[in-house]
């Protein structure tokens, strides 16, 4: 007799037993099967087989539904009641806490479910991580030991960058952190929330050390390299640069041709500040990009109008991306040297890499893109599955870590 073709439950989705530990998988989710409905049939189905692989796949239960000719809402019914329940007792998740089918391959990822052999992007995937919600910023410590991650569910998780065990969640904000960043040497943690408090921690017990700043929910902030100033963009255009420590106000930088700075950048020699962001006079259109000289604060230059800025290392050019457009400008002649189309949705993820050879922004089909400073893409970091939220690029350049907005965190060994 010619078996069915549901006797055969990896077609069509073929990749899912090249991709994942699937006959592991098979027993594990049969087992919790067990577990979640001790009177049903025993095992697997060829139906929940099926089911199974078209989600490691990546298939939505749409396009399951069309590519094995059934009703989209048959699958859904039938997947909310068997598979999204095993998984979440395979992976020690509450009953019904999967809302989104994608859920189902992040936990079994972090599960340690899926195969990881070196991508054709030229990177290893060498961990996933997990908060309970969005990823919304991400820093490596510079000696190259610790992983700092903000989120939209209000806590800063501290992981070791070697082995990505979670050493230490705070829990000192209300509100989403919108920025992480470590002192030079390591010690202490800078965070801004969404509701505008900036806070200063000490990492070897969590403890809050001081609050430095308390900022409009719309400003931007950013820390000096050296730790010595907050730059804090203002909704009316001009940026304040305060000491770090004392809170002093140290300077008000003016001039800037719009009115809601949504990103600014200083340079590593501590020469050049950049503001970019929106003019409401215009309709919220793109500002254009500034820069001022420090200390003088005198205006030198302005630029295109992309929403988002970085400096390289050495300070001698700048990254500006938004929407689908990467530009990269010398900072010293205000030289246009690329102009990228991407083709691709940029979110306002994005870091350079510490030997400036490279950069990196996150986009929303759930990849991390790697450029040169020729304007030439690298790789192309496939291993998200919705928007990547966060970026940030170890010392060495080897180790590039990704959040993305459904909680996950992935730390790639680079291959540059």
């Amino acid at each position: 007799m010619t078996p069915s073709t549901l006797d055969r439950p990896e077609e069509p989705f073929t990749r899912a037993t090249r991709d994942w530990d699937i006959e592991k998988l098979y027993t594990d989710l049969a087992n919790a099967k067990l577990e979640f409905a001790p009177h049903t049939r025993r095992g697997l189905t060829p139906v929940e087989k099926r089911h199974l692989c078209g989600l490691l796949c990546g298939c939505s239960p749409a396009e399951i539904a069309a590519l094995l000719n059934k009703q989209i809402k048959g699958v859904e019914v039938d997947l909310s009641k068997t598979l999204y329940r095993y998984i979440e007792t395979l992976t020690n998740r509450p009953r019904n806490a999967l809302k989104n089918w994608r859920d189902a391959i992040d936990w079994l990822v972090i599960a340690g479910y899926k195969k990881q052999p070196k991508t054709s992007s030229g990177a290893i995937l060498k961990a996933t991580l997990q908060h309970s919600d969005s990823i919304l910023s991400a820093a490596i410590s510079p000696d190259g030991e610790l992983l700092a991650t903000g989120s939209h569910d209000s806590t800063v998780k501290v992981w070791s960058l070697h082995s990505g065990e979670l050493l230490r969640t705070i829990c000192g904000h209300s509100t989403a952190v919108l920025l992480v960043a470590f002192s030079p040497a390591s010690k202490t943690l800078l965070t801004r929330s969404r509701a505008g408090t900036v806070k200063l921690w000490n990492l070897q017990n969590g403890e809050l050390l001081k609050r430095l700043a308390d900022v409009h929910r719309h400003e931007s902030v950013a820390v000096s390299p050296d730790w010595q100033i907050l730059a804090i963009g203002t909704t009316c255009g001009t940026v304040k640069l305060q000491h770090l420590n004392s809170g002093q106000l140290l300077q008000v930088l003016k001039g800037y041709q719009g009115d809601d700075i949504s990103a600014i950048a200083l340079s590593p020699n501590g020469k050049t500040l950049i503001a970019s962001g929106l003019n409401a006079a215009s309709g919220f259109c793109r500002a254009t990009v500034t820069l001022w000289e420090l200390p003088g604060g005198e205006v030198r230059r302005t630029f295109g109008s992309e929403n988002y800025v970085a400096i390289t290392p050495d300070s001698q050019t700048l990254v500006c991306h938004g929407n689908k457009t990467i530009a990269l400008w010398n900072l010293q002649t205000g030289e246009l040297l690329h102009s990228l189309q991407t083709g691709i949705r940029i979110t306002s993820a994005a870091a350079i890499s510490p030997d400036g050879k490279y950069f990196a922004v996150g986009c929303f089909d759930g990849t991390v893109r790697i450029w040169n400073l020729r304007g030439e893409l690298l790789h192309t970091l496939d291993g998200h599955s919705s928007p990547v939220s966060a970026v940030a690029i170890g010392q060495l350049s080897e180790t590039l870590v990704s959040g993305s907005d459904n909680g996950t965190v992935k730390l790639w060994q680079l291959r540059i």
